[in-house]
C-alpha cells in the first residue's frame, strides 16, 4: 500500500475519532462507523493508532509541544488558557490528530508493524524431512538437515533459511508478501509453490507455479522475476540469473529421490550431507570439479557414494570426522 493511501486511511480514522466523541450513543452514525471499521483491518489499525496518539496528546503541555513543532505557538498559547480541550472545534481536532500522526504516528505505525505476531525456529535432523502448515495456511516442507526461523508480521510473512532446503506452498495474501531470506538471496511472493536450496557455493530458487521475485540479500543487483517452471541461482559475487534446469528436480526429495543435474562436487557434498553422518566435504580448488548427472534414492546414498570413484576422477578419504571427496591423484 502506498504512503498516500496510508495517509488517507489515517485521516479518515482521525475524522471518525472526533465524530464518535460527539455523536449520541444511539446515533445511526455509529453503525456507519462500525461498518467502516470492520471493512478492513487497516482501518482498525489506523483507528487504534489515532486513539493511542490522542492519549499521548491528552494534556495541554503535550498539545503545546505539538504546536511548537507546527509553528502554531500563538494559537496554542491562547487555547492553553482554556480549561477544557474538548471544546476545540471538530475541524481543529482533526487537524491536530493528523498533525500528530504526521509527527509521531508514522513512527508508531512502523513500530506497530515491526512487532512480530509470532516467531519460531524450525530445524530438521540429518535424514529427517518435515512438512507442516503455518498459521496463514501456507505449507513448508523442510528437507533433511535444514534450519529456518519463521516470523509473521502484520505487513509480511518472513522465513529466514540459514541452512538446507525447503519447499513453500504459499497462501495468497496481497497485503502480506511471503519473503524467504538466505545469506545470499531474498525471495518475495504473494502466492505460489517454489523451492529454495541453500548450498555452500550458491542458492537455487525453483518455481513450480506462480510468480516469484528473486534478488540479492543486499539489494545490490537487479531482481529477476521467475514464472512457472523457471529456475534462478545466485553465487556470492553475482547477480541473480536464470539457469537452464528442470524446476521439478528441486521438489524430488519429497518422494525420496535426489536428482543431480550437472552438479559439481560441492553441490554433491552439500546434498549428501543432509542424509548422513559424518558429513561429506568437497576438497577442490576453484570451481572446476567433475560434474554428476544422476538420480539417487535417499535410501541408497551410501551405495552412490561408494560408486563415485568408479565413474569419476575422484577419491574418497576419511579425515577430521568427515568423508572428503578429493581429486584422484
Amino acid at each position: 500500500m502506498s504512503h498516500k493511501h496510508e495517509d488517507m486511511i489515517r485521516q479518515a480514522a482521525a475524522r471518525w475519532y472526533v465524530r464518535m466523541r460527539e455523536v449520541a450513543p444511539d446515533s445511526p452514525e455509529r453503525t456507519t462507523f462500525e461498518v467502516w471499521l470492520l471493512s478492513d483491518r487497516r482501518h482498525q489499525a489506523a483507528y487504534q493508532m489515532v486513539e493511542a496518539t490522542m492519549e499521548d496528546f491528552s494534556s495541554t503541555a503535550r498539545l503545546k509541544e505539538l504546536s511548537n513543532a507546527l509553528s502554531q505557538k500563538l494559537y496554542f498559547e491562547q487555547t492553553a488558557r482554556r480549561k477544557k480541550i474538548s471544546k476545540l472545534g471538530s475541524g481543529l481536532a482533526v487537524m491536530l490528530v493528523c498533525a500528530g500522526l504526521g509527527l509521531l504516528g508514522r513512527t508508531q505505525y512502523m513500530q506497530w508493524q515491526a512487532a512480530p505476531l509470532s516467531s519460531e525456529v524450525q530445524t530438521t535432523a540429518v535424514a529427517q524431512m518435515l512438512k507442516r502448515t503455518l498459521d496463514d495456511g501456507s505449507v513448508v516442507t523442510a528437507n533433511a538437515n535444514s534450519a529456518m526461523e519463521i516470523v509473521f508480521y502484520r505487513h509480511q510473512r518472513l522465513v529466514k533459511l540459514s541452512r538446507g532446503e525447503a519447499i513453500f506452498e504459499v497462501t495468497k495474501d496481497p497485503d502480506r508478501p511471503f519473503v524467504v531470506e538466505t545469506p545470499q538471496a531474498k525471495v518475495t511472493v504473494l502466492g505460489t509453490r517454489f523451492a529454495v536450496n541453500q548450498l555452500s557455493k550458491k542458492v537455487r530458487i525453483s518455481v513450480d507455479h506462480g510468480r516469484v521475485q528473486v534478488a540479492r540479500a543486499d539489494g545490490s543487483e537487479q531482481a529477476v522475476i521467475l514464472h512457472n517452471g523457471e529456475v534462478a541461482e545466485i553465487e556470492p559475487m553475482s547477480a541473480p540469473h536464470k539457469v537452464n534446469r528442470n524446476a521439478a528436480d528441486s521438489f524430488s526429495f519429497t518422494s525420496g529421490r535426489i536428482i543431480f543435474d550437472r552438479a559439481d562436487m560441492f553441490e554433491v557434498a552439500d546434498t549428501l550431507s543432509r542424509y548422513r553422518n559424518p558429513t561429506v566435504k568437497a576438497m577442490f580448488f576453484g570451481d572446476q570439479t567433475p560434474k554428476v548427472n544422476a538420480v539417487v534414492k535417499v535410501a541408497e546414498v551410501e551405495s552412490f557414494i561408494q560408486t563415485l570413484p568408479q565413474s569419476l576422477p575422484v577419491s574418497l578419504k576419511r579425515k577430521d570426522n568427515a568423508l572428503q571427496i578429493e581429486p584422484k591423484r
